[in-house]
C-alpha cells in the first residue's frame, strides 16, 4: 500500500492541504473504480493536537508525526505570514531527514520550502518558494539554489511547488508517476484542467529526460522537439545519432524510459492538447499542426493517453473557460 502523509501545521493555508487530500481521494475513488488498491492518506500534527489553521479553521490531526510508519510521500503546506515561527523546527527537521533517508518523498506547497531549507535538505539542491518571500529566503539559505522563474522544481525526491495551483499539477504528474496517466487525466478532469499548465511545462527538473548523460540521445530529443511536426523515420533519427536503429531504440529506453515512437508521440500529443485548450483550430489541423495527420489515428492516440476524445477534451475545457456566447462562435 502507498502511504501518504500530509502535515497539519499552525497558520498553514487550508486549500494547500484540503486540495491534495480532495484530489488524493479522488484518485483513490479511481483507483477503487479499477479494483486497484487505494493508498492510505493520513493528516499529521507534531504532536497529534488538533492545530488552528489560517483563517481560525480547526484541523484535527489523526496522529502525530513520530507515530507514522514509513512514508512513500510527505506533503508540507504553504503558512500564512512567517513560515517559520510557532514550530519546533528542530523536531520536525528530524523526521523529515528521517523519512527522506528512509526513501520518502517530500513535496512543499510554498512557503513549506522554508521548513526542508531549515532541516538542511535543500544544501545545494535548487528550489521555489512563493514569490513574495523569494528575497527573505535568498538571504537566509544562500546555498540553496533559488529557482525564481518555475513554479515546480524537482531534484532526488524532493519537490517544491511555488503556489497552491501549481501543487495540484505537481500532484496530477505524481498520480500518473505511481498510478498511470489514465488515473492521473481522469483526476485532473475533476480539477479545472483548463486553469493550469502541465507539469512537464513549468518544472525545472533535475535529471529530466532531456538532462541525462547520453549526448547521442539528448541530440536525438533535441531534433525530434524541432521537427516533431514532420514525418519522421527511425532511419533518420539513427542517423542523426550516428548509431543502428537497433542502438538507438535501445539507448534511447534506457535514457528516457520511452521508446522513439512514443517520446514522438508525447511531443505531438502535448503540443495537440495545448491547441485544443488555446486555439480555435478545427480538429483535423490541430491533429495535421501536431504532426499526426490522420484524424482518426489522432483520435485514438489522445483517447488512448489521456482517457477521452480530442473533441470531448476541448467541449470540456471551452465549457469552463470562454463565455456562452465565445463558445457559440467557435
Amino acid at each position: 500500500m502507498v502511504n501518504i502523509a500530509l502535515v497539519a501545521l499552525p497558520n498553514a493555508l487550508t486549500s494547500s492541504l484540503s486540495l491534495p487530500l480532495e484530489m488524493l481521494q479522488a484518485t483513490s475513488d479511481q483507483l477503487r473504480i479499477q479494483r486497484q488498491r487505494a493508498p492510505r492518506v493520513q493528516l499529521l500534527g507534531l504532536d497529534g493536537r488538533p492545530v488552528t489553521a489560517a483563517g481560525g479553521l480547526t484541523l484535527s490531526p489523526e496522529a502525530a508525526i513520530d507515530d507514522a510508519d514509513s512514508l512513500d510521500l510527505i506533503i508540507l503546506p504553504t503558512r500564512w505570514r512567517h513560515p517559520l515561527k510557532g514550530i519546533d523546527l528542530d523536531h520536525l527537521g528530524g523526521w523529515l531527514n528521517e523519512h527522506y533517508r528512509a526513501g520518502s518523498t517530500l513535496c512543499t506547497v510554498g512557503t513549506g520550502s522554508y521548513l526542508l531549507a531549515e532541516a538542511g535538505l535543500l544544501q545545494n539542491r535548487p528550489a521555489t518558494t512563493h514569490w513574495h518571500y523569494f528575497e527573505d529566503f535568498s538571504e537566509r539559505y544562500p546555498q540553496v539554489d533559488l529557482i525564481r522563474n518555475y513554479l515546480i522544481t524537482e531534484t532526488e525526491r524532493i519537490f517544491c511547488a511555488g503556489s497552491i495551483n501549481s501543487i495540484a499539477d505537481l500532484l496530477v504528474h505524481l498520480i500518473g508517476e505511481r498510478w498511470g496517466t489514465t488515473i492521473a487525466h481522469r483526476v485532473e478532469r475533476q480539477f479545472s484542467p483548463e486553469i493550469r499548465r502541465p507539469f512537464h511545462s513549468h518544472a525545472y527538473r533535475v535529471g529530466q529526460t532531456d538532462l541525462h548523460r547520453d549526448e547521442a540521445i539528448a541530440l536525438v530529443q533535441s531534433y525530434l522537439g524541432k521537427h516533431f511536426a514532420s514525418p519522421l523515420r527511425l532511419s533518420q533519427l539513427a542517423q542523426q545519432a550516428g548509431l543502428s536503429e537497433r542502438s538507438l531504440t535501445r539507448r534511447f529506453k534506457q535514457a528516457t524510459g520511452q521508446s522513439p515512437l512514443d517520446y514522438l508521440n508525447t511531443l505531438r500529443l502535448r503540443t495537440a492538447r495545448e491547441l485544443l485548450q488555446q486555439s480555435n483550430l478545427a480538429i483535423s489541423d490541430i491533429a495535421q499542426t501536431a504532426g499526426i495527420p490522420d484524424p482518426n489515428y489522432f483520435s485514438r492516440l489522445f483517447r488512448r493517453e489521456y482517457g477521452v476524445t480530442p473533441k470531448q477534451y476541448r467541449e470540456g475545457v471551452r465549457g469552463k473557460l470562454f463565455s456562452p456566447g465565445a463558445r457559440n462562435k467557435a
